[in-house]
This record gives structure tokens, C-alpha cells and sequence, in this order.
């Protein structure tokens, strides 16, 4: 199928297409597509909840001489370090934590906490034995766990033994927040698109009963990151109106998405996933553009930290391999969910019980003692020195200008905004009718200039930082605002090189708003949404945390919503797609087609 060109045509601007006036949209035919790093969300705008699946498609293979398995990782991997070093290292930092723990005062009488050492845990678990148990799921469909079929999604893959697995290209899409492209297997861009359409038509036809021919006549909500690729947004578009046959659609950001479905106007949206973390400052529907960021730590990182502590205080399911067992990985993620919280007064050996099936059928059950660890994993988010086992480098992201992002097919690319682009009021095609007019420029009262539309706003361009700060305030960290340049990662990292934590990336983000009025609302009203922000206590914590940080009588609120906080921005998508105002951010196949890049960038929630 052809794909649209926007570089085509010569103009910069779409034309004043109006939206198609159509029946009104039925929010049956309306589909909300909210893709993660691990699971994808999906379902139809009336439904009450989405059908939550794995984000991962794999491929029989046939074996060949010195061709390995393609293994995309459920967990992010361990870092290359020597292991006696790693570990050595891990428990440094573990007992820096563990010192801070004992600090903390657990009632009124201010008594402190006593924590249960590791060796004492250790002889309690390491006498533990597993017991058989009856198998939880019905007897036909555990006989039938295993498919020979040519591609496997969702709960096949995640049954799959470290054996069956190797017979198998097993790729997740996205990493890390955004399109997991890679020199591998499988890795080039439409490689990555293909497996996304994959994953998508499965979950339609087969989870939703939706058949790919009707696709013509459904609609198509996407929900990107607040950093965003622009290219990856071009390739996704035609992925849902192209080659899957969406009548229309269009994108949302998730943080913006996420404001819908928390029902509040503005906020600071933080987004703790599987394998990132997301901040965002949304006001009256606009996701900020200097104050998002996407920092690579997630649950997943969580998950990893969580291992090493309950090895250390010997955990009995010693054949516990995530870098090689998608079911040992996903039986950690349970794990963290059932034991992980950020409750100071929860203090001493907890007794705990999972059950797991073995490679051979058989489902068995252990019981072990968890004493610190089911909080300081969760720490590793205040504390980053921590997840420093998955890596001592992280990627921080914060949205690229457009003279960032080259696109050949962006015929509103960084050369047409110089060209065309306002300075002082005045396109810069018509600097020369001023340069040659006959009376001097600086004795003119009023230089000629062209009316200001809403369109041309967004064509305005900056060649120097113009980092506003409040007038009033002389804080050193807004004045380190000011010198560093708006589109800087190094904001989100400590002198010494390490990523800073989660409440510190909170309060820089928001430092980077414009105006103090516009920070004082964003600390007021601290969202915390993600599949990785399930865990009990950590909106308290995370306020805490952050009130001890700002200057007193500024008011810190952090808050979720009263459903599973991991579906809020499929739910305010759902939202957002049936309202009236949302009509002219609608894309039908023909307009894309004719106009690409144009009308997405004259449609879209955000500024292109």
C-alpha cells in the first residue's frame, strides 16, 4: 500500500479542511489503543474497563546453523558488571538505605523501627519446601498451555520454558517508552511497525471479536508519550489508517489523556511504568513543553532490586532465572505487586506465599519471610543508587525541537520554520521590504507587521534560550534554570553523574514551568498514574518527600484516583474520543493520504 508523502507538495500549511461532517460517533465503533512497554491496553470507548495484554509477539523459527533466538527481555537486564563487584556494590547501597529505615518513626511515641536482619530471614527460608498444590487454572486449559503455532501472543508467550522459548523470535515492541528499534533481528523500523500491527489485529480479532474487514468503519484513539518522536507519530498514523484500515483517528498524549480521566483540569502527571517514568505539566488540556521529561527507570527496575534483596536473605525459589524464563520474570512482577510497599510502620518478618507452575506441569507452592526488602525496593526510586544493577547510565529524555528532528517527509521541517518563521512580529520573507524602506527603521514608530493568527504562532522561531522565571523568585535552583538551555538532559541529573530520583525529577520538571502561579497549581495537584504505581504508600511517601523540598507554605498534594491508577489514560482517551470538542482533531484516511504531515500537524491535541 502506498504511504502518503507530505514533502510533495510546497505548502507549509494544510488547507482550512473542515472535519467531516459525518453521523455523530458511536462509542462502540471507537477504539482506544494504549500501547506500553509491556502491556498493551485496548478496547472500545464504551467499555467500562480495557483488556489488558502482553505488548510482545513471537515467531517460530527454524533452527540454523549459527542463527540464535531474538529474546526482547520482559525485564530490563543486569548490567555487564563482574558479579562479585555488582553485588558488592548493591550491598553498599543496601545498608545506606537500611541506616536510613532505622530512623524513621513508626507511632506517636516516637519509637523508631526495628528491622529484622537478612541472616535471620535467611534461616527461615532456606528450610523452606515446596509443596505441591492443585493446579488453579481448569486441567483442559493447563493440558493445552503450549501452542506449536506459528506466532504467539500474550499468555502463550509468558508460558513458554526457558527451552520452548529458544524455538522462538520473541520481540516487544517498544522499550523504554519508545519504538524498540535496534541493530537485531528484527529491529529496523518497519520491522518494529509490523510487529505492533501483529499484536494489534490480534487483539481485535481475537480478545475483542472485531474482524479486520470492519475496520473501515471504526475509529481509532492512539495514546503516544508526552516525548515523542515525530517520525514514529508519521509511521503510526499510517500504520492505523493505511494498513490496518481505520476509517479516522488521532493521538493524544497520555499524560493529557490522563487529566480526562482523573477528571481534574490541570495537574503534574506522573507516569511510573513498567521500564520508565514519565512527568508532565498539563494546563487546561496542554502538555507544557519544557516541563515533560521521560527518564529510563520503571517497575521493571523494581523488579530487579527486588531479586537481589530476597537472594540475599535466601529466597527458596533458588532456579529463579528473569534473563532467561519470561515465567520466572513475570512471577517477580506478581511478586512486587502482592509484597512491595512504602509503609514505614510495617516493620519486622511478614510470611508470605506464591505458587508457580513448574516446567514439568506441576503447580507448587512456597512460603517465605519478608522483612525490609518489601520497602526498600520501592526505595530504589528515592534512592537510585540502587538500581544501579540495570545500569549505571540512564537515558533521560525531554522533547526535541523540530530542528532536532530531521524528517525527509516533514515539509514543516526546521528549514521551512527559519524560512517562514516570525521574528519580532515580522516573517522573515518580508525582513527586506523594512530594509529598504526609505525612512530609518529606528525612527519609525511602529515597524509594519503582519496580523498575528492562531496558526502562525506555532511558526515562531527561537534561536536562544528564553528560560522565564518568576520575578519574584531568586531560588539557586531556578537560577540554574536559567543558565541551562530548556531542551538539557543534564537538569535531570546529579553533580556526580546519577540520575536523580523520582521526587527530584518531580521538582524540576515543575521548576521549569513558565510563571510561580503556574508551579504553585502544579504542586497542588500531583497525579501519580502507571502500571508501576500500584504500590501502597507511595503517594504519601512521594509527598513527604517532596514537601520537605519546597519552600514552607507552598502546598504539595499527591493523589490518584480511585481505580486502577495503570488504565487512567486509556479511560480519559475514552473520554476525550466521544466529546463534541474533540470532533476537529478527527483524521479520515483520505485527508492523511492527501495531505500527510500537514493536517496531523493542523489536528493534533499538541503542538507539532
Amino acid at each position: 500500500m502506498q504511504r502518503s508523502r507530505a514533502s510533495s507538495t510546497s505548502s507549509g500549511r494544510a488547507p482550512n479542511t473542515q472535519p467531516p461532517t459525518c453521523q455523530p460517533l458511536e462509542a462502540p465503533k471507537i477504539i482506544i489503543i494504549h500501547p506500553g512497554s509491556q502491556h498493551l491496553r485496548i478496547g472500545r470507548a464504551a467499555d467500562l474497563n480495557p483488556l489488558t495484554i502482553l505488548h510482545a509477539v513471537a515467531y517460530r523459527r527454524i533452527p540454523q546453523d549459527g542463527d540464535a533466538p531474538h529474546h526482547d527481555p520482559l525485564l530490563p537486564a543486569l548490567d555487564n558488571l563482574n558479579s562479585t563487584r555488582l553485588q558488592a556494590e548493591f550491598e553498599e547501597q543496601r545498608l545506606a538505605v537500611s541506616r536510613l529505615l532505622q530512623h524513621c518513626v513508626v507511632d506517636e511515641q516516637n519509637r523508631l523501627r526495628v528491622a529484622t536482619p537478612p541472616q535471620q530471614l535467611a534461616h527461615f527460608n532456606r528450610s523452606s519446601i515446596a509443596e505441591q498444590v492443585p493446579s488453579p487454572v481448569p486441567l483442559e486449559e493447563d493440558k493445552n498451555w503450549h501452542s506449536e503455532a506459528p506466532v504467539l501472543f500474550d499468555e502463550q508467550i509468558l508460558r513458554l520454558s526457558a527451552s520452548d522459548a529458544h524455538n522462538y523470535d520473541i520481540h516487544f515492541p517498544i522499550q523504554r517508552g519508545e519504538l524498540n528499534v535496534h541493530g537485531g533481528k528484527g529491529g529496523s523500523l518497519q520491522a518494529t511497525l509490523s510487529h505492533l500491527e501483529h499484536i494489534w489485529s490480534h487483539a481485535l480479532e481475537q480478545c475483542l471479536g472485531i474482524s479486520l474487514r470492519e475496520l473501515c468503519t471504526h475509529s481509532a484513539v492512539l495514546v503516544v508519550n508526552d516525548v515523542y518522536v515525530r517520525r514514529h507519530l508519521r509511521e503510526a498514523m499510517t500504520l492505523l489508517l493505511q494498513r490496518m484500515g481505520f476509517q479516522r483517528c488521532f493521538l493524544v498524549q497520555d499524560s493529557v489523556a490522563a487529566t480526562y480521566g482523573a477528571g481534574i483540569g490541570y495537574g503534574c502527571v506522573v507516569d511510573i511504568g513498567a521500564q520508565k517514568t514519565s512527568i508532565a505539566c498539563i494546563e487546561d488540556g496542554i502538555s507544557q513543553l519544557d516541563a515533560r521529561v521521560r527518564i529510563s527507570y520503571g517497575g521493571g527496575d523494581i523488579d530487579q532490586v527486588l531479586l537481589m534483596l530476597l537472594r540475599k536473605c535466601g529466597f527458596p525459589y533458588r532456579e529463579c532465572c528473569v534473563q532467561e524464563s519470561y515465567v520466572d520474570a513475570q512471577l517477580l512482577d506478581e511478586l512486587k505487586e502482592r509484597f512491595c510497599h512504602l509503609n514505614a510502620n510495617v516493620c519486622g518478618a511478614q510470611e508470605k506465599h506464591f505458587t508457580l507452575r513448574q516446567p514439568q506441569g506441576q503447580w507448587v507452592r512456597y512460603t517465605l519471610q519478608v522483612g525490609d526488602e518489601a520497602i526498600m525496593a520501592p526505595l530504589a526510586l528515592f534512592h537510585t543508587e540502587l538500581l544501579n544493577i540495570t545500569g549505571k547510565t540512564r537515558a533521560v529524555h525531554t522533547q526535541q525541537s523540530a530542528q532536532e528532528q530531521y524528517d525527509c517527509e516533514d515539509c514543516c521541517d526546521a528549514e521551512y520554520l527559519r524560512e517562514t518563521g516570525r521574528r519580532n512580529g515580522v516573517r522573515a520573507g518580508d525582513m527586506s521590504i523594512i530594509g529598504n524602506s526609505s525612512a530609518p527603521i529606528f525612527n519609525s514608530t511602529k515597524p509594519p507587521q503582519l496580523p498575528i493568527t492562531a496558526d502562525d504562532e506555532e511558526l515562531i522561531v527561537v534561536d536562544q534560550d528564553d528560560t522565564t522565571v518568576s520575578s519574584n523568585s531568586n531560588s539557586q535552583q531556578q537560577l540554574l534554570q536559567q543558565q541551562m538551555p530548556k531542551s538539557s538532559n543534564a537538569w535531570y541529573f546529579n553533580a556526580g553523574g546519577q540520575v536523580v530520583s523520582l521526587d527530584q525529577a518531580v521538582i524540576r520538571a515543575i521548576g521549569r514551568c513558565g510563571s510561580y502561579e503556574t508551579r504553585r497549581k502544579m504542586f497542588g495537584a500531583i497525579l501519580l498514574v502507571g502500571s508501576s504505581a500500584k504500590m501502597r504508600g507511595l503517594a504519601a511517601w512521594l509527598e513527604q518527600r517532596i514537601s520537605q523540598q519546597v519552600p514552607p507554605g507552598l502546598e504539595v498534594n499527591v493523589f490518584s484516583k480511585g481505580m486502577d491508577v495503570g488504565m487512567v489514560a486509556w479511560k480519559g482517551a475514552a473520554i476525550m474520543s466521544v466529546l463534541e470538542s474533540a470532533r476537529e482533531l478527527w483524521i479520515t484516511q483520505r485527508e492523511w493520504q492527501r495531505y500527510g504531515l500537514r493536517i496531523l500537524r493542523e489536528r493534533s491535541p499538541f503542538l507539532w
